[in-house]
């Protein structure tokens, strides 16, 4: 537990119809929780120990869990997850921007700036607080929600703040602050499973023509190349090697917020066991790309990838990787596809639309504010709006 202060919160902002008094109390470890955590999380799988503790047994460099409970009249009635991340160089490539990299690096090394995340940095497959039932109405929970985030901006004295994948009925709240920033275009990629997509080539048939011989052409460079879906052991032994695939597609990336290890892919797999799907691309029997994802609520979440990029343009390896998600989303019967944040345009071109989400940010720091102005757009100019244009689908797909 955080020291042996128990501060109590209170919200007196008329327009609430309730008035609540919150006591919170925040654990940095795991470990640490106690009964309340583990009989309140039942009602939410991704709140139990064994799952959100994964950060904990990875042990993540540079990153610090904070678990809190929110007790009114001492009963539990809300926890939450939060991550602490102290921002580094590493966390940030500008590619050729050779000066700009430069002044980041010691703006970053100056200041030591810190990241709050109301939620998880490495997965978006649910949203990372619960709420008890006495906590209904929408105005409540919003409120609650909100001073544990004031709380735990207290406890950390954070620079930065991070509010993600916030859902819809909170994020109206937190758009009446004007100290909050919502992120600019935060998309998710995404594919609804068609009824008559049973296959691979259901899927081809719904495809226009350039997109299908585009499509057709990729795949078949991927011939020779063995896909396997790995156990925990499989896991463990190639573990270095994958983290050193995972690390050649996060240093082709603007912005990697957090950095996982070699150990997490395996403590994900200990956690979810068959919800989580680690699969290895072998050419001649070695692993030359590796793909992850969480099946959740009916829906195939592609997780983190790995790409040895001597073999990508020859393979088309990341495209391939795509292909075999949609594949893998199709057998599992699962009702969507989700690929995630980035390289919209590629997935655009595999028929995936844009899934807009709600994250907010607020800067406490004139110096984290003005290097992440620069970083923005340097990540905005990158991405571009291409992806925009690529409706690969026939008309008659959308009718």
């Amino acid at each position: 537990m955080s020291g042996n202060k128990k501060i109590i919160c209170f919200n007196n902002n008329s327009t609430f119809a309730d008035l609540m008094a919150i006591r919170f109390v925040v654990f940095d470890h795991i470990s640490k929780l106690p009964a309340e955590w583990r009989d309140f999380s039942n009602i939410k799988t991704t709140m139990q120990a064994e799952y959100i503790g994964v950060q904990d047994a990875a042990s993540i460099e540079n990153l610090k869990s904070y678990y809190l409970i929110g007790y009114e009249q001492e009963q539990a009635v809300f926890i939450a997850y939060f991550q602490l991340l102290s921002v580094k160089p590493k966390h940030f490539n500008l590619g050729e921007k050779k000066v700009q990299q430069f002044f980041l690096d010691r703006a970053l090394q100056i200041v030591k700036p810190t990241l709050l995340v109301a939620g998880n940095l490495f997965r978006h497959d649910d949203d990372f607080f619960q709420f008890s039932e006495t906590i209904h109405q929408p105005e409540q929970r919003a409120t609650c929600y909100r001073l544990s985030v004031d709380h735990m901006i207290a406890h950390t004295n954070a620079s930065g703040i991070f509010l993600k994948d916030v859902p819809q009925e909170i994020a109206t709240n937190i758009l009446q602050d004007e100290s909050y920033h919502g992120m600019e275009e935060d998309v998710s990629m995404e594919i609804r499973i068609r009824e008559h997509w049973h296959s691979l080539a259901d899927y081809d048939k719904d495809l226009k023509h350039k997109y299908l011989q585009r499509s057709k052409k990729m795949r078949k460079s991927f011939e020779g190349v063995k896909i396997r879906e790995l156990n925990v052991e499989e896991i463990q032994t190639y573990q270095h090697a994958i983290f050193d695939l995972y690390l050649q597609v996060t240093q082709k990336q603007i912005v990697s917020m957090g950095m996982l290890n070699a150990d997490f892919f395996v403590q994900l797999k200990k956690a979810l066991k068959n919800n989580y799907r680690v699969c290895g691309f072998f050419l001649d029997d070695t692993l030359i790309a590796f793909s992850s994802a969480i099946l959740h609520h009916d829906i195939y979440d592609m997780n983190y990838i790995g790409i040895n990029y001597a073999y990508n343009q020859s393979h088309h390896l990341y495209f391939n990787i795509l292909f075999h998600c949609l594949e893998s989303a199709i057998v599992s019967k699962s009702s969507k596809l989700i690929l995630g944040r980035t390289a919209l345009e590629a997935k655009a071109i595999m028929g995936c639309t844009p899934e807009y989400r709600y994250s907010f940010y607020k800067l406490r720091n004139v110096v984290v504010n003005w290097f992440y102005q620069r970083v923005a757009k340097y990540f905005s100019e990158a991405r571009g709006d291409k992806w925009k244009e690529r409706h690969p689908f026939k008309s008659t797909f959308y009718q």
